[in-house]
Formats: C-alpha cells, sequence, structure tokens
C-alpha cells in the first residue's frame, strides 16, 4: 500500500505474466451509497487515472506503460461503527454467533476467525483458548454509560 495515498497492488496471475491487481478507495465525499446492484455497474476509471497510475509510477518507474485490461467495483461487508469484523455472540440473540465483516480481508482472517468461532462453541462467551480476539467482541460497538466501546480503527484498510 502506498502510504500516501492508499493505492494497493498485487501480482496477479502465474509468475511473468506481467499481469498486477490494483485499485484505491474513494475517499467518502466520493464513495456514494448504494442500494442496489446496478451500481456495481459504475467503475470510477478516473480513479486509476488520477490517483492510481500517479501512485504506481511514482513508486515504480516501470509501471509508466501500464495499461488497464479489465476493472470492477464491489461492496465492502463492515459494521459502520469502526469498519472492523466482528467475532462473538449476538448480546440480543445468545444462540446466534457472528463471524462477519471482514472487508477484503475475509481470505486471511478466516483460519484465526473460524478456530476463534469453534473455541467459542465449544467453551462459551468470551472464552478464547487459542488467540484472545475479544477486541472484535460486540462491546466495543453498544455504548454502555454513555460513553462508545472501545471503537478499532486502522488506516488503509482495502
Amino acid at each position: 500500500i502506498c502510504p500516501t495515498t492508499n493505492v494497493y497492488f498485487r501480482s496477479d496471475g502465474p509468475p511473468g505474466s506481467a499481469h498486477f491487481l490494483c485499485g484505491v478507495s474513494p475517499t467518502p465525499e466520493h464513495d456514494i451509497d448504494s442500494y442496489n446492484e446496478d451500481d456495481l455497474n459504475r467503475v470510477d476509471y478516473h480513479l486509476f487515472d488520477d490517483i492510481i497510475w500517479p501512485a504506481l509510477y511514482h513508486l515504480v518507474p516501470a509501471f509508466g506503460t501500464i495499461k488497464v485490461k479489465s476493472s470492477w467495483a464491489g461492496y465492502y461487508e463492515y459494521n459502520v461503527v469502526d469498519q472492523n469484523g466482528i467475532i462473538d455472540f449476538h448480546p440480543d440473540m445468545g444462540n446466534v454467533l457472528m463471524v462477519c465483516g471482514f472487508t477484503g480481508h475475509g481470505l486471511q482472517h478466516s483460519p484465526a476467525a473460524g478456530r476463534a468461532a469453534a473455541e467459542l462453541l465449544e467453551f462459551g462467551q468470551g472464552q478464547f483458548q487459542t488467540l484472545d480476539l475479544s477486541i472484535l467482541g460486540f462491546d466495543r460497538l453498544i455504548e454502555k454509560d454513555g460513553r462508545n466501546g472501545t471503537n478499532i480503527f486502522e488506516q488503509g484498510i482495502v
């Protein structure tokens, strides 16, 4: 990730294919709320020309001749309080275990999230055995005594 622009990139395809996946999240003022799937047909192509390509070229001059081969738009899954995942039993429905909201990190987090969910199911609420992931519990999202919980805010989440 380019720290000043939050542009990200990685190789994509077999070694030597010279294909890269890159992107950037829109700024809050350009990040529209979407209520239907038709909005996914709207790709902000100017983001590549105005933000992504200059950042890539600045970091790796060999990207000077890079071209867009394909593009897509998509949704991120996250809670609206702190934009991070939840691993906990629902506070009002004790038989519902929530393991969700990991944005684009789902594949990366799935082994740890799956283990945490199994431990909660076996040992009970808050009884993590291997990794203490209680920071991802509902408590951080619920207002207590007039104060918000302990929200987790990260910079450069993709």
